[in-house]
């Protein structure tokens, strides 16, 4: 008896799906259990990572194939069939995008984990989230052409339509995107970084807190929040106080009377300064005699501090010390003073 030809194609569609169906299970299993034995001979783990995010992806698509084939030998009518490759394609399209995405993200999350956190930039962690983001817009764009093409859409009138909107965003959002792209200028170009001291053109100083890519955070000395658009830190100057070494130089100026012992004045200022803890040793505090005042010799003292949240602290220590003892080695600090003849 002779098998009729709908059930002889039908019979082998349902064959060509099983052997896909093992031949996924058979290509698991070896990603599974023998590919680990020859990537343990790599001195990176990243071929691990790669495997196993890729696995079960891969053998979803050997079936997804075989599914395709099958499908294509049934004695289905033309619209049918058109019908359920479109469905069969579009899975493949997203089995696809899932796969490019997990490697995608092994790769990254490898790199961040391995290669970055080793690094004494923060360039690269920075970056890494961005970078993440864009991989991932570009997949699914890519996907989405891959489909709207098979299904007979003209992809160049649609990517048009998107250029044209894009401009259209573009020059709307002209300022945000300005900002963008001088957060991004910021992060590379590295003028300061997350920690960092900084000082503005307006006379704000504070450290940086977080530097985003509209706007950098900066918290100031009275604890509160100053966010600067990435634009305008780009455009203008920007002191970095922690570079290339958070130590700050300090002054201190001190009028003593004319008679005064010059030289036992400086070795009081000098012994001051180094008695106070944040005072670093190297280079030592130092005194000069500056200036010829009206009514008092001007003695500057120059000293280093080991950062800058330690300024403030340091003059009031060597201020009270200073003033201590001089009184006690009879050093007078003049008041103004101003002679009047009258003829």
């Amino acid at each position: 008896m002779q098998i009729p030809l709908w059930l002889s194609e039908t019979l082998v569609s349902f064959g060509i799906l099983a052997i896909s169906w093992v031949a996924g299970k058979i290509t698991l299993y070896i990603l599974t259990h023998w590919a680990p034995k020859f990537t343990k001979f790599t001195a990176s783990d990243l071929d691990d990572r790669i495997i196993e995010a890729v696995k079960k992806p891969i053998s979803f698509i050997i079936v997804l194939i075989g599914l395709y084939i099958a499908i294509a030998r049934l004695p289905l009518s033309p619209k049918v069939k058109s019908i359920a490759d479109g469905i069969v394609f579009v899975f493949g399209v997203i089995i696809v995008i899932t796969l490019a995405l997990k490697v995608a993200d092994t790769i990254i999350e490898w790199y961040a984990s391995e290669i970055a956190a080793k690094t004494e930039s923060t360039v690269d962690d920075q970056l890494i989230p961005l970078v993440e983001k864009i991989i991932n817009i570009f997949i699914f764009v890519m996907g989405l052409i891959t489909v709207l093409r098979h299904f007979g859409y003209d992809v160049l009138s649609l990517l048009t339509a998107l250029g044209v909107g894009s401009l259209a965003i573009g020059l709307a959002a002209k300022e945000t995107l300005t900002n963008m792209l001088s957060g991004f200028t910021i992060m590379v170009d590295r003028p300061f970084g997350i920690g960092d001291r900084i000082e503005l053109t307006g006379g704000q100083i504070g450290d940086v807190l977080d530097i985003g890519l509209r706007s950098t955070k900066i918290m100031t000395p009275e604890q509160n929040v100053l966010v600067v658009p990435n634009a305008e830190l780009v455009n203008t100057k920007v002191v970095n106080l922690s570079f290339p070494s958070p130590k700050i130089k300090n002054m201190i100026s001190v009028g003593v009377a004319y008679g005064s012992d010059v030289e036992k004045a400086k070795q009081i200022m000098k012994e001051s300064a180094l008695s106070v803890s944040s005072i670093v040793k190297e280079p030592a505090p130092d005194v000069f005699l500056t200036k010829f005042g009206d009514f008092s010799l001007e003695l500057l003292l120059i000293y280093t501090t080991e950062k800058f949240g330690d300024k403030v602290p340091s003059q009031d220590a060597i201020n009270m010390l200073i003033l201590k003892r001089f009184q006690e080695n009879g050093i007078e600090i003049p008041f103004p003073t101003r002679v009047v003849y009258s003829k």
